[in-house]
């Protein structure tokens, strides 16, 4: 409950749950009353028709008996002297009374009373209902009649139900009144409403106790992706979210799960980068300083006079340039890869030849092979021209690189190869060099600025160069891998996209 979703989704169910039960009231309000009067009328129907019914039998033997038939059945019924039925009618009016349960009257055509029910004594109710004429008129066509009235006693709303007593060829002799306030019948109603009231009550507390139960089952998944963010935002990706739904919650938490992942592998390349700064500092400095430092001790010993005899000043100033030159190289290849790693320095992209920067750059290490008699043999697609976009001598420097690097760690005697092949969309250049291993987690390594091999021999150079070659690649979306086998040597792969 502490949750505010919880208590926002608790209070709209609530309010809903109550105009729901407030709308519902009110139309069983509407139609139960109306249903009561309408029930209620058709029983006060059904109880006058019984009691003409009866009374029928009465009347007609009254009606027999009668020598003339000149009087009018008031005439008849009105006075005690001329009424034949006795004692035995009286009895049977007070029954038809008390079976009519409502205020009774039996009157003629006239709108005279021949006689009411026993009930119907009191000084008020000596006269008729207001709408009793019509009814009357109504049931002398020979059918039972019905109507609503306000009664100018009881000031509440009355129905009056007619029924004709007929003899035996149909002809209407009197006319039965039932008059009922509706008044009567809200006692029928009130508890009908009492147990509506109930009835929403208990459905509105089950339903208060459901919405609170389904808010905490709705309002989980929301607190365990709550927990989950704030993990994130300290940057502690080891939590794990588990939400069981194929729903929009459920696809809510995949894609937070997804974004853990990248934020970690972020924080991951991140901190990488930041030891790779670390290092690379260190490794810069030591690059710099040491042919910094052999400069300076060479130049001092010059200047001070330590050195005179000519040869020993020659070897000093042949050191001082192989330095100087190392010391360019170093400089040269950070502003390079610098400039590489810059998104704002463009490179030049337009059609080149494949097959004619593999050639110029074999050409421009014919020399270095010499040195160790190595070989280079270049396996092309049968002279067939393939073009790509590119920057020229970008490219040519990767395969320079990458061409010098394998040179530099075989064998005296070894042949590197290059070879070019096409396949679904790609073009795949490799170099192989067979007289090198790369052991599997030094591969990851080797495209890192100033890394060096792991080898006792050759440990020459800047460690710039993959770098160099890698940055080349990315910028041409060249795919730059490596494989390496402790019985066939390594081999660096280009792949280059191809239309």
């Amino acid at each position: 409950m502490k949750n505010k979703l919880t208590r926002k989704l608790i209070l709209y169910f609530s309010l809903t749950l109550f105009l729901f039960s407030l709308v519902i009231g009110l139309a069983f309000s509407i139609l139960f009353s109306k249903q009561t009067v309408t029930i209620h009328t058709e029983e006060m129907t059904r109880r006058a028709i019984v009691v003409a019914d009866t009374l029928r039998d009465y009347f007609i033997e009254q009606e027999n008996s009668n020598d003339e038939n000149s009087s009018s059945m008031h005439g008849m019924m009105g006075s005690g002297s001329s009424m034949k039925m006795g004692m035995g009618y009286s009895s049977f009016l007070t029954f038809m009374d008390q079976l009519a349960l409502d205020d009774i009257w039996i009157v003629d055509e006239n709108a005279d009373t021949i006689t009411v029910g026993h009930g119907m004594h009191r000084k008020e109710y000596n006269e008729l209902p207001d709408n009793a004429q019509d009814v009357i008129k109504k049931v002398y066509t020979g059918k039972t009649a019905t109507s609503d009235a306000f009664s100018r006693f009881i000031g509440a709303p009355t129905v009056t139900v007619g029924a004709p007593i007929k003899d035996n060829n149909g002809t209407v002799l009197a006319v039965v009144l039932l008059h009922s306030a509706i008044s009567s019948m809200h006692k029928e109603e009130n508890q009908g409403y009492f147990l509506l009231f109930i009835s929403i009550l208990i459905a509105w507390i089950i339903g208060l106790l459901l919405s609170i139960l389904l808010s905490k089952k709705f309002i989980a998944p929301i607190n365990k992706m709550s927990t989950f963010t704030e993990q994130l935002v300290v940057e502690d990706y080891d939590e794990v979210l588990d939400i069981d739904t194929t729903d929009e919650m459920g696809q809510l938490g995949a894609k937070l799960t997804i974004l853990k992942d990248r934020l970690a592998e972020a924080k991951f390349q991140r901190e990488n980068r930041e030891q790779a700064q670390k290092n690379f500092l260190s490794t810069i400095s030591h690059e710099l300083r040491t042919p910094v430092t052999v400069i300076r001790g060479s130049l001092e010993s010059l200047n001070d006079g330590l050195i005179n005899q000519p040869e020993k000043i020659k070897q000093y100033h042949q050191q001082l340039l192989i330095e100087s030159i190392v010391l360019e190289g170093l400089i040269n290849d950070l502003l390079e890869l610098s400039r590489l790693e810059n998104p704002e320095f463009s490179i030049t992209m337009e059609p080149v030849s494949i097959n004619d920067i593999l050639t110029d750059s074999i050409r421009s290490l014919r020399l270095k092979t010499v040195e160790k008699q190595q070989q280079l043999q270049l396996d092309k697609l049968d002279d067939q021209p393939i073009v790509i976009n590119g920057d020229y001598g970008r490219i040519r420097q990767l395969f320079v690189i990458l061409i010098e690097n394998a040179l530099k760690f075989s064998p005296i005697g070894a042949t590197i190869t290059i070879q070019a092949g096409l396949e679904v969309k790609q073009l795949i250049i490799s170099i192989h060099n067979p007289g090198s291993y790369i052991a599997p987690n030094e591969q990851k390594e080797i495209f890192q600025r100033f890394h060096q091999a792991r080898s006792k021999e050759q440990l020459d150079g800047t460690g710039l160069g993959l770098a160099i070659a890698k940055e080349i690649a990315e910028r041409h979306h060249f795919s730059l891998k490596v494989s390496s086998d402790k019985k066939t040597g390594t081999t660096f792969y280009i792949k280059i996209p191809v239309e």
